[in-house]
């Protein structure tokens, strides 16, 4: 045991609780939990020469260890999952493509419920489908909703009273017009019963509702009636001859498989409703090389299951894990009923994970084939331009300004040849005034790694500049003036002999007259042209915003007091911006709420 961590291991008491190693800059390395902080932390200097390699040298560079006890075994999960989710510690297991799949929420605690699509669920009375994982599916569901069921489509608050005169809607007999008050809550909750029937895929009992209401509407000889509930059940029929059905007793379940190969690790989950396929989802996991099939499993659990609100009773697994009471617990408080974590031997169910697994298999052989060409294609491109290092990161900036008015810059980031959105940044022009497109790149650069340098944080490995050599030379001595030429490469894309032919782009480095030669058709040019277009639309799109927003910025804005408030009184004393403009001070200073200096500020500035 290392004699600098005896007396913090020491302290550390015999309680469930959340356990943080941190380096010697203070930052997380690792979080875990424990149903007995001090066994399980002293685990790991105990017996570490049984541990993994990569585990030895995590706990080489621990210098503190913290701690926050609980009181039971299941608060430490859930805050483990919490804080996880917060640092992202380096060497725990990560759950990457954190995507907020798309529900559809039923507003079934309001009269006269309506229908949306939603991000995230709360707890808020209204009745939620899905998840879905792909929009295309979500906007087909609520087209074919509408055109089964007459739900209301507007946002009005209703309570029964008519708030306006039915819309077209209603004239073409897809909605019941409760805006109008046109029928009561008591008729419009038969609709909501069908489309909640329709939505829950309890095909058998929709279905026999319209049959039989079908029969009533002919009996009564009301045969356009009785027409449109039949067009109503071949539409029904339609949808759910599309339906993968895998199981005839209509469980729900969840179906959880990964697949784990050189360092990588990716899950799938299943989405299985009423005994139907409705989905699946693909996830990365980040640091499980070296981990157990036990941790890796687990992690992916409590940080999957951490963000969602609904899921059903059983959940299947393809091998145990340590903690499964803790995590089936932990779901059963979170759902208000007994949730069960199965790990089927035979039958239908050992097939469905089996299937997940395949499936996970087969999307972590796409992701490391376009791995490969990824890294063949940077590999390429730091020979071309003889890089001084790997450009696995790439950061791209250009300027967009009219006349040097609303004057923008833009930064894209790509990470092993694929951008990454989150880590875009725009800059509006803040220094320099006029039409000065290298002064106002010189301060976006500078203004981007003076603050990396400051706060410690990484430089890409490639810097491109959207222009020519003489952008190019002013991103060369903002580089020289922070002192990060020996660690960055530096390269521009121009436009070439015909602008609109990208055929004729030339790419030039620091100190080269000549243009870089690429092979016709190749990957590292492209590379750069996508990024340099990317940095392009991203500029070009923050500044038509940023125009446009000023362009419909009222004067009365710019004047320091008139806040909205004052704003909408004085346009509703004075009817108009013209009429403001003739008042005289004295008319100003009349108004409730508008001080005498304050209508002098008025009268000048508009």
């Amino acid at each position: 045991m290392r004699p600098d961590l005896t007396q913090i291991l020491d302290s550390i008491p015999k309680l469930p609780g959340v356990y943080f190693m941190k380096g010697a800059k203070e930052e997380i390395l690792y979080i875990g939990k424990a149903k007995v902080l001090r066994n399980r932390v002293r685990s790991y200097f105990q017996n570490s020469r049984s541990l993994p390699p990569r585990t030895r040298m995590f706990l080489d560079r621990v210098r503190d260890i913290k701690f926050l006890t609980t009181k039971t075994e299941m608060e430490a999960l859930i805050l483990e999952s919490n804080f996880i989710k917060k640092h992202q510690p380096r060497y725990n297991v990560l759950l990457k493509d954190d995507k907020h799949y798309p529900y559809l929420r039923l507003t079934t605690q309001e009269p006269y419920p309506r229908l949306g699509v939603v991000r995230r669920v709360k707890k808020d009375g209204a009745t939620y489908f899905g998840p879905y994982t792909m929009v295309k599916e979500v906007r087909e569901t609520i087209r074919l909703i509408y055109k089964i069921f007459p739900l209301r489509q507007s946002r009005d608050r209703l309570e029964g009273e008519a708030v306006r005169r039915p819309c077209l809607n209603h004239q073409m007999g897809r909605c019941l017009a409760p805006c109008a008050a046109k029928v009561t809550p008591e008729e419009y909750s038969l609709v909501v019963r069908d489309a909640i029937l329709f939505l829950k895929g309890r095909s058998s009992e929709l279905l026999d509702s319209l049959k039989e209401k079908m029969r009533e509407a002919s009996g009564k000889m009301q045969y356009e009636q009785a027409a449109a509930f039949r067009d109503k059940i071949s539409a029904v029929k339609t949808v759910l001859s599309k339906q993968k059905i895998i199981s005839t007793n209509l469980d729900d379940r969840d179906v959880v498989g990964y697949c784990r190969e050189q360092g990588r690790a990716m899950a799938q989950v299943l989405i299985v409703r009423g005994g139907k396929m409705l989905g699946e989802k693909i996830f990365t996991l980040d640091n499980p090389n070296e981990r157990d099939a036990n941790e890796t499993l687990s992690a992916f659990l409590k940080q999957y299951y951490a963000e969602e609100e609904l899921f059903p009773k059983t959940i299947l697994l393809p091998h145990e894990v340590e903690d499964s009471q803790v995590i089936a617990d932990w779901l059963s408080e979170k759902k208000g009923a007994r949730v069960f974590l199965e790990v089927p031997k035979i039958g239908r169910n050992r097939d469905l994970v089996r299937m997940a697994e395949e499936n996970a298999r087969f999307a972590m052989n796409n992701e490391m084939d376009r791995q490969d060409v990824s890294e063949r294609c940077l590999q390429e491109l730091q020979q071309t331009l003889d890089l001084k290092t790997y450009p696995e990161t790439i950061e791209g900036f250009d300027i967009s300004n009219i006349s040097g008015s609303h004057a923008v810059g833009s930064m894209v980031h790509f990470s092993n040849a694929k951008s990454d959105k989150a880590k875009y940044r725009r800059f509006q022009i803040k220094d320099v005034q006029g039409i000065d497109d290298y002064g106002m790149l010189r301060e976006v650069m500078t203004r981007r790694y003076q603050r990396l340098l400051k706060e410690d944080l990484p430089l890409p490995n490639l810097i491109l500049i959207d222009g020519g050599k003489g952008h190019l030379n002013a991103g060369w001595r903002v580089l020289e003036s922070l002192n990060i030429t020996e660690r960055v490469d530096l390269v521009c894309v121009a436009k070439g002999k015909f602008r609109n032919n990208t055929a004729t782009d030339e790419v030039y480095l620091p100190g080269r007259k000549e243009p870089t030669l690429f092979q016709e058709n190749s990957p590292p040019r492209f590379l750069l042209q996508r990024v340099r277009d990317e940095a392009h639309r991203f500029a070009v799109s923050y500044h038509r915003n940023l125009r446009g927003k000023r362009t419909l910025t009222s004067p009365l804005e710019t004047i320091a007091g008139v806040g909205k408030k004052r704003r909408l009184i004085l346009l509703k004393r004075f009817g108009s911006l013209e009429n403001i403009k003739r008042a005289t001070v004295e008319e100003l200073a009349a108004v409730p709420g508008i001080p005498e200096p304050l209508a002098r500020k008025i009268h000048i500035g508009i």
